[in-house]
């Protein structure tokens, strides 16, 4: 039982690093087509429209984006493909995992793990019977004197 409590306390351990560490970072516009691909892209133009792409491809001039449609139904896999020129961009995120929100979260985890350990082993050491007190001197029964 207690190998199946550690494993749920593992998995929901790891989903917890996995969904709270990531952030959306801004790219600087000097370094928008500094990669040739980039994953989890927020784009914000100068029109004020907003696009949000699974990932994105970049050119000298232009990015290219492309989002899955899961609301079509078929066979192939439906893919959206948008081009906007750089240009037109006024703000470009994507989504980066944060360290240091990783480090906070699995540090806590690791500290909660060895409390609950250190406590768990100081009650197994406890656990023993305990000494019975007799007020009139109970040495003639080894079941009640505790020795």
């Amino acid at each position: 039982m207690k190998v199946h409590r550690r494993l749920v306390w593992s998995v929901v351990g790891c989903w917890l690093l996995a969904g709270g560490c990531t952030t959306m970072r801004e790219i600087p516009r000097g370094e928008l087509a500094a990669r040739p691909e980039r994953k989890g892209v927020r784009v914000l133009t100068r029109d004020s429209l907003l696009y949000t792409f699974d990932y994105a491809t970049f050119d000298a001039d232009s990015l290219t984006g492309y989002r899955d449609r899961p609301d079509v139904e078929s066979v192939v896999a439906h893919v959206s493909v948008h081009r906007i020129a750089l240009d037109d961009v006024q703000r470009l995120t994507t989504r980066k995992l944060d360290w240091y929100r990783s480090g906070l979260v699995g540090g806590s985890i690791v500290v909660a793990a060895i409390a609950a350990g250190l406590a768990a082993r100081s009650d197994d050491k406890g656990s023993g019977a305990p000494d019975i007190i007799c007020p009139r001197g109970c040495e003639g029964s080894p079941a009640l004197s505790g020795r």
